[in-house]
């Protein structure tokens, strides 16, 4: 889905809908966004080795998503993941530790898993009503870190 999104912002661009043309593209529009620093692309699939992008980069396009400023982005944010409801934050396996579990419907975010490597970023509603950003990473661990990042979620939201 990502290497298909990714063709249609390079024809959209004026492109070429390759890896190539879609890694410009995309590029190309997050320089106008503003987001630059530490981004890396390579592919669209999201599996290759040369691609890269920072916790901060990506908190950042999360923030832009829910910014008045851009309603074209609006989807990222309403099409997230809600914890203990919907998609793969919504599965009966995340959210549910006693430290993360009375957060269920007050954290969205996107989670990322590939062998040893996990990530969730998204957006969360504080105790005092501010929505803020936030995206974690754990890279080279030898066990799941799903459990850990719903807690650092979860801290966020009860801030």
């Amino acid at each position: 889905m990502a290497e298909a999104l990714m063709r249609h912002v390079a024809i959209k661009e004026g492109q070429e809908a390759s890896f190539a043309g879609g890694a410009k593209a995309v590029a190309a529009v997050m320089s106008r966004l503003g987001i630059t620093q530490g981004v890396s692309l390579d592919d669209g699939s999201g599996l290759s080795i040369r691609n890269r992008i920072s916790p901060n980069a990506l908190a950042k396009a999360i923030a832009l998503s829910g910014s008045p400023a851009h309603p074209g982005l609006h989807a990222i944010a309403s099409g997230m993941p809600i914890a203990g409801f919907s998609g793969t934050l919504g599965n009966g396996r995340r959210f549910v530790g006693r430290d993360s579990k009375g957060q269920v419907g007050l954290v969205r975010a996107k989670t990322g898993t590939l062998n040893h490597v996990n990530t969730l970023a998204g957006l969360a509603t504080t105790k005092d009503g501010r929505l803020v950003t936030y995206a974690f990473m754990a890279d080279r661990v030898p066990v799941n870190a799903e459990p850990v990042l719903d807690r650092l979620a979860a801290i966020v939201a009860r801030s």
